[in-house]
């Protein structure tokens, strides 16, 4: 399951409301409190291909119809999707059953294509939102989209937030050891790899002492960047996908995290900056990796550079010298915690399941969770 499915299912269990999420394969047992596998394993090289998504789409919600109408014996049942890619079962669910659709980290798909797949994705995107009662999403562009052609849907922001560390790490004293994280299916991730890439050949040039690891998966798209110089020479290491164990070992020795975007994408790449800032790492990022972040001040809480030029000259400057650039780390640190934490952003998610399932306001457990 994703961190925000986690996240919300964490703040609905914090106010005794049951939820299950409808999974094609996890690893929990066939069905708990938490979780119900739908026992479909798709092969990686199915979901790989539109078709095949399409297919593995189509077997999941001929699978989690069934599932999600074995619920309306409840008295009070809430009905809600994650992305508009699992929309379909919901809202034949919600016909079937008369029950509100809730539809969570409704993210546009049309936005980055092209006509005639972007036109047809933006009438398909209008359609899933004509049809779903209430839309809670992360995603600023998708508030913006739906509260001006759907001006009467009750729309809230819920943005992703990150887990409070169970021990604060301090900003590291030195700024060797380099990371960026992201899957490498996602083209924008790929691109990211390849900035990231020349960063080390320039760093490289200018005598600096470093490390960049990459973190993502799958491992075939990272075979192509294996005859790099500076994979050769050790400069850049591909770890491919790391359990949240590895990832945080990682973490607790590096010092710098990467976000290298520098053009318009739709990845969620601003989620990985928030885990970053939370681990202590210090935060340089191109004009597009944090996105829509709300009280995040360039300068303060994390560095931006314009471009990969200005980028390797700002990564050179904090190896070079460290102590200068400690408190932006650690005050980006503070932020998080302050800002993001999931009990802080899921309270207005919480507010709309207690009204539509007509339940009493949870009790104010704040000190204690936070």
């Amino acid at each position: 399951m994703s961190k925000r499915i986690q996240g919300l299912q964490s703040a609905l269990s914090r106010s005794s409301i049951f939820s299950e999420v409808l999974c094609p394969l996890s690893t929990t047992p066939r069905r708990s409190a938490r979780s119900l596998n739908l026992g479909l394993n798709f092969p990686e090289n199915l979901v790989q291909s539109r078709i095949g998504r399409a297919i593995a789409l189509l077997l999941f919600s001929t699978a989690a119809i069934p599932a999600i109408i074995s619920h309306s014996r409840r008295k009070n049942l809430l009905i809600q999707y994650e992305s508009l890619f699992s929309a379909f079962p919901a809202i034949v669910a919600k016909r079937l059953l008369g029950e509100e659709v809730v539809g969570d980290e409704v993210i546009l798909m049309s936005p980055g294509t092209t006509a005639p797949t972007r036109y047809l994705l933006h009438a398909l995107d209008c359609a899933l939102i004509r049809m779903t009662d209430y839309v809670t999403t992360s995603s600023v562009r998708t508030l913006s989209f739906v509260r001006k052609w759907f001006p009467g849907k009750p729309t809230v922001l819920v943005p992703n937030g990150v887990t409070a560390l169970s021990a604060e790490l301090a900003p590291r004293a030195h700024m060797h050891e380099l990371v960026f994280v992201g899957s490498l299916s996602a083209p924008e991730n790929r691109v990211a790899v390849e900035n990231t890439l020349e960063l080390a050949e320039s760093l490289s040039k200018k005598g600096m002492s470093f490390q960049i690891c990459v973190v993502g998966g799958p491992a075939r798209f990272a075979r192509q960047y294996l005859g790099h110089e500076a994979v050769r020479n050790g400069k850049v290491i591909f770890l491919g996908i790391l359990t949240d164990e590895q990832l945080s070992a990682l973490y607790r020795r590096a010092s710098i995290g990467l976000l290298p975007f520098f053009s318009p994408s739709y990845g969620g790449q601003r989620m990985k900056g928030l885990e970053y800032l939370t681990h202590s790492l210090l935060v340089i990022s191109g004009p597009y990796g944090f996105g829509d972040s709300p009280g995040l001040v360039k300068g303060v809480h994390c560095l931006q550079a314009e471009t990969l030029d200005d980028m390797n000259d700002l990564i050179a400057r904090c190896i070079s010298d460290p102590d200068s650039y400690l408190p932006v780390a650690a005050a980006g640190r503070e932020f998080v915690k302050s800002t993001y934490s999931w009990v802080k952003v899921t309270a207005p998610y919480l507010d709309l399941v207690q009204r539509l399932l007509r339940l009493p306001p949870p009790i104010d457990r704040r000190g204690r969770d936070q």
